[in-house]
Order: C-alpha cells, then structure tokens, then sequence
C-alpha cells in the first residue's frame, strides 16, 4: 500500500446475496463527495452503519487533528509550546514507524476518526469528533457493535498517557460524549509489522486479523480467533495456503453467513498495487476456501484498492482506492438494499419498583454459551440492533439483581420499518428468588454432567463471584416414573454433580451451596407424556440467603485477557 494502514477493520458483518457478483455486467462507480474526500488528503477505512445512515472514515495527515496527547495525566498540548510539542510528536512517530519522522502532521500516523452522516446512503453532515474518540495518536474506527453505542477502535490507551498496540471498545454515553477505551484482549497478540487490520463475524464467535507474524507466509497474512469470553479471544491461528500467499494478504471482510471472506492483495492476478479479491469458504472448515476471484473494474484499476466494506441496507460496497493520487473512498452497488438488522429500544426495569435502572445488556445467539455483545447503560435505557432470522437473547445484568431473560425473532423474509421496543426486568437478589439456569443434561439414569451443560454452569458460576454476597440452594428434580426412593437418590445425586462442578471448575466457596434431592415431589407439570415428564427432570437454583455486600465491590468486574 502507498500509504501507511494503521487500520482496525472491525465490522458489523452484513450478509451478500446469494448470486455471483462476478457475473453483474455492470457496475456504476461513485467517488463520496469533497466533503468526505479531499483533493489532498488520504480517507481510508470506511465503515457503514448497519442502517447506511452513517459512514465513520479516517482522515490521514490532516492539519486540523486532533491534539491532545496525554501523559503522567497531563496534556502536553497546552502545557508545551507549539514548536516544544510538534518535537515531542514526531519523537513519538519515530519511535512507533522506528524511522525518524520529520513532520508529524504530514504523517501517516496522523490520523483522526470522522463522521458522515445522512439518511439511504446520501450523506449530508460530516463532523470530527474530539477527545478521547480521537487524539494526537493514531485512530481508526473498526465496528459499530450490534449494543449500538459502542465503536472498536485500534489501539489500546492508558488515561494517565501511552499507547501500544491492539484494539478497544469505546463507547457513547447519554450526552453523546465518549467514555475512555477500553482494551480488547487476544491471547498471545503481537504484530511484527506496523500495520493491522480486523474483522469480526456478525455472530461474534469469530475474528480474522492481517498481520505479520512469525509463521506469516508473506509480508501479511490472514489469522482466525475464537471468541473465549467477553472481550476476550483465542490465539490467532494462521489460515494456510489457500488463503495466504507469498506476498501480502489485508484487510478481510466476512459475510454474515461466514461464507465469502474479501480482502485485498497484491499477491499473483493483482493488475497493479493491491485489488480486492473474494474467497468462498468450504463447509465448516476455516482452512477449505474456493479459489480466489478477482473483482473487474472499475472496483480493481491500476493502483492499489483495498478495504471493502458492504452495507447490505444499501446495497453498497465501499472501498478504499488512490487511483485518483490520494486514496479517497468509493462504492459501488451490487446488490438490491436488504436491510438485515432490527433495532430494539427499551429500558432496564426494576420489576420490584418499575424505575429504570442502570445495568448492561447482554445479548447474543439463543442458546448459545457466550452472549456475544454488552451495552452499557448509564440510565437504564438501552438501544440493540439484533440480526434478522435468528433468536437472540437480551438479558440485564448487574451485581445484585437477576435479569429475566427475552428472546427475540425477527423472520428475514419481512421488512420492518418501525423499531421494536422491549423492556428487560431485573429481580433484586433476595432469599426466594429463582437463577434462570439454562436446561443441565446428565448422562441417562447417572448423575453424569454432559459435556453440552458446562456453559451453563460456566455461567452461573459467573454470577455467584459477581454476587459473591449470596449462598444459593440446588435443588434435583425428576419425574414420576420408577421406584420412588431411587429417584429420591438420583436428584440429590445430580444436585450434588452441580455443586461440585461449581466448586472445582468455577472456584466457588463450597460454604455457598447446598444440594438436595426433590424426587418426584414438585412437578412442574403432569407426568401424562414423555414430552411433560422432560421438563419435570431438571435442575433448579434458588438464592436461600443474602449477605450485605461490601461498598467497594458492588460495581463488579470485567474480564479482560
């Protein structure tokens, strides 16, 4: 690339139709007018708003940055002069380029986060948003998160001042400020290189990131991860050759249905700098893709074009291109508008006063063991755009109550054209109050916990350490048919199965638990078919006694690899 891509493409995956794309006679290419692109400047790395309506860019070498550059607390913008700080900035561009960097504002690691925005693709406003969305240092927005308040934006910062690399999460508070980043972590991350570009699937279960790293093929290669928690995955994982090549592999998009992976390359086909390919993957593997096609013009000229993005409420494909000198932001449409999302507003409830509460909302795949998305409520209202044609759950959290859980199912043959509104309640944590405890399957007539319960049970040892202030009763249940004392012996058997995964997988005090065996005795339901006395087997969770919490760690904590 003719200029330096300091670039997290991190993205809210939109799904492309089904019909070959190469096959379309003809696409109408549009340059984004002068109020996004400039005759000067680079504009690089655009992201779409699921509904179109916004367009976030970032604007290279640009005079007018933003200057706030923070450390031991203080911000060296106002306490230097003019001359004192641009010295100081270049060292610091020196040392991240490892090359000396003469003109810090003429710099590709200058680089701010813009906004345009409009309504159906047309966009009429562009502002710059100030601190801490951007400073002195290099900025790129990757995501717009299905929470809807939240960006991933490249690198990780420190309030008190300094930077290194990776990703965070930012997110817009209730008076459209932005509250500090906040780090993403990827187990064994390191870059060899100076640029980086990420994407995420739309599901949240996987990510894919160019880099170079030890065992890269070429000067940058594609890498998959595996969510393991919130904000946390897996070690990337090289995605061979028949993704990778000898030269350089960059800035992956994937579909929503996880079955086309685009990037861009400057690998054998390429007609001149980098061009944007296609990839169709093979079954379930992450390894098995088709062979790779090229895009004809005019997405591919003669000079480098990279970054797509496709928007699938507008039916655009966006893309980097400096065909024209500087690179400057492109689309093309390629296939009808079909919008894919729904969004969801609401408030957080307390169902024992009905105020509003502050809490986050968690939300991901119904049934799946990881929720996929946190939004963060400051004043107990919330705003999630949800996939189309999938059950996803939504569900409060905060130390100290319990959320009930929603699903939701929007089918993806239909066009809503009104926001649904949900409220979530929050139970107060109190003896009586039942854990909505996913279903615990068990190994036929054994107290053996099968291998499909561990998540469940993952995630109620995650709330005992966040209400560590609680002690809970598990209660086995089964139904009516056999000898009585047998099943007596069966449900206490597997109650005690639950408590002794939670003491020697979740690290849960033993003295928080106690489990008995019901039998027969509390049905929920008549034992009249196989399909009743199905739900008569179970496991339940009740909180028998409540501690006053600590003052100090009533605010809980997130994990962070």
């Amino acid at each position: 690339m003719k200029q330096i891509l300091l670039l997290l493409t991190l993205c809210c995956i939109i799904a492309l139709p089904n019909q070959d794309i190469f096959a379309q006679k003809k696409y109408v290419l549009e340059k984004l007018p002068p109020t996004i692109n400039t005759a000067q400047f680079d504009e690089i790395a655009p992201i779409a708003s699921i509904d179109g309506n916004n367009l976030y860019f970032t604007r290279v070498g640009y005079p007018d940055f933003e200057k706030t550059l923070i450390e031991k607390g203080e911000d060296l913008s106002y306490k230097l002069s003019n001359q004192q700080y641009m010295n100081y900035l270049s060292k610091i561009y020196s040392k991240i380029a490892h090359q000396h960097v003469s003109n810090p504002v003429n710099s590709g690691f200058n680089q701010d986060i813009w906004v345009a925005s409009g309504s159906a693709g047309n966009f009429t406003q562009v502002s710059h948003p100030g601190y801490p969305l951007n400073n002195a240092l290099p900025n790129s927005v990757s995501s717009l998160t299905p929470s809807g308040n939240e960006l991933i934006v490249l690198n990780q910062f420190v309030e008190e001042g300094g930077m290194k690399k990776g990703f965070s999460i930012i997110r817009k508070t209730q008076d459209d400020s932005w509250s500090f980043p906040e780090p993403v972590g990827i187990e064994n991350y390191y870059n060899s290189g100076t640029d980086v570009s990420m994407n995420v699937s739309q599901d949240g279960s996987v990510l894919i990131l160019a880099m170079q790293r030890g065992d890269s093929f070429g000067k940058s290669d594609l890498y998959i991860c595996h969510r393991t928690g919130h904000n946390s995955w897996s070690a990337p994982q090289n995605m061979g050759r028949m993704v990778n090549s000898s030269r350089q592999e960059t800035t992956p998009f994937l579909s929503e249905d996880k079955t086309r992976l685009f990037f861009s390359s400057d690998r054998r086909g390429a007609k001149g700098g980098n061009d944007i390919f296609m990839l169709m993957r093979k079954g379930d593997s992450w390894t098995e893709w088709s062979k790779p096609r090229r895009f004809k013009s005019p997405v591919n000229s003669k000079s480098d074009d990279s970054q797509p993005f496709f928007n699938s409420a507008t039916g655009y494909l966006y893309f980097t291109s400096n065909r024209d000198g500087s690179s400057d932001i492109f689309r093309v449409k390629i296939a009808p508008p079909v919008p894919v999302g729904i969004t969801i507003k609401g408030k957080i409830i307390n169902s024992k006063t009905g105020e509003p509460m502050a809490a986050n909302v968690k939300s991901g795949l119904a049934n799946n063991e990881l929720y996929r998305n946190v939004y963060v409520s400051e004043d107990g209202s919330f705003e999630i755009t949800v996939p189309k044609g999938v059950q996803f759950t939504l569900v409060a959290d905060r130390p100290g109550y319990v959320g009930q859980k929603d699903t939701v199912y929007y089918r993806s043959d239909y066009v809503y054209f009104k926001d649904k509104h949900l409220d979530l309640k929050m139970d107060p944590v109190e003896a009586g109050t039942k854990v909505d405890l996913d279903p615990i399957y068990f190994t036929k007539s054994t107290a053996e916990i099968k291998k499909e319960s561990y998540p469940a049970l993952d995630k109620l040892a995650s709330f005992l350490r966040d209400n560590y202030f609680i002690t809970i009763q598990i209660s086995g249940h089964t139904d009516n048919q056999g000898d009585k004392p047998a099943l007596a012996r069966l449900s206490e058997e597997r109650a005690e199965a639950v408590r002794h995964y939670l003491i020697y997988t979740g690290r849960i005090n033993p003295l928080r638990m106690e489990a008995i065996g019901m039998g027969h005795t509390q049905p929920v339901t008549d034992n009249s078919t196989d399909a009743l006395r199905r739900l008569n087997r179970r496991v339940e969770v009740e909180i028998i006694r409540v501690h006053e919490p600590e003052m100090s760690q009533q605010g809980g904590e997130r994990k962070v690899d």
